[in-house]
């Protein structure tokens, strides 16, 4: 190896050396493209083999963001890529979040609000916080928590779902989809499917909870409360541990 390149590695000294003259488009891609297996097992050993092309794009911005800090005298550059691949979970676990804190935080509260109403009217008192934990079915901690939180409540309504049409999107690509994900996402309608595609950016785009109210013919509402739903499955998941 040409001592001007250090620890780098000489199938990758032409890519690297070009990238290191020109920073553009065409230098990036020819680089990236030789350093593809040092990506990919970069990706398999923080997430996993099976993920979503977004996640894929996000492990390619990773690694071309490593090549600024790459000391060529100290270390291989693959693994260098490598070692920077450890922001794939924090991404993976964003991805995985259907609904913003605060929005789900609002939700759980107007659920818990409306369930209190029941309870007390059944019961004719206020409901113990197991009553209630149990007639919810969320744990106990969780109403603690949401009734604590400081966000202010979702003002609109958690309407039934109606008028259910509207466009449906081509497939997700379903081997690339994180084993989570898929498992929520086979066991959906198809308008369920479309809103936690389009919330989750498995189709390479994401959209607000008002853009996609308009595109399936549902209102805010409803698209909250199923967002809800595919929320809790994705928890009911995780928290069994199955994933």
């Amino acid at each position: 190896m040409d001592n001007q390149w250090g620890k780098l590695e000489t199938n990758l000294v032409p890519e690297y050396s070009a990238w290191k003259k020109k920073d553009d488009k065409a230098s990036r891609g020819a680089l990236l493209k030789k350093l593809q297996p040092s990506i990919d097992r970069g990706i398999s050993a923080n997430v996993g083999r099976q993920v979503s092309p977004v996640l894929r794009g996000s492990a390619r911005k990773l690694a071309l963001n490593s090549l600024k800090t790459y000391d060529h005298s100290r270390a291989r550059l693959g693994t260098h890529v490598i070692n920077h691949m450890q922001g794939l979970r924090r991404i993976a676990r964003k991805q995985q979040q259907v609904l913003p804190v605060p929005e789900r935080v609002a939700i759980d509260r107007n659920f818990i609000q409306r369930a209190t109403v029941e309870l007390e009217d059944r019961l004719g008192r206020d409901p113990t916080m197991s009553e209630l934990a149990d007639h919810t079915k969320l744990s106990e901690s969780r109403i603690k928590k949401v009734q604590k939180h400081s966000y202010p409540v979702y003002e609109g309504s958690l309407l039934a779902v109606t008028g259910e049409s509207g466009g449906h999107l081509p497939a997700v690509e379903h081997e690339q989809m994180p084993l989570l994900i898929r498992a929520v996402y086979d066991d959906l309608d198809p308008v369920s499917q479309n809103i936690m595609a389009w919330t989750m950016n498995l189709h390479g785009k994401t959209y607000s909870n008002q853009e996609i109210a308009a595109r399936l013919k549902l209102s805010p509402g409803a698209v909250s409360q199923r967002k809800a739903i595919i929320q809790m499955k994705l928890d009911e998941l995780e928290q069994r541990g199955l994933f």
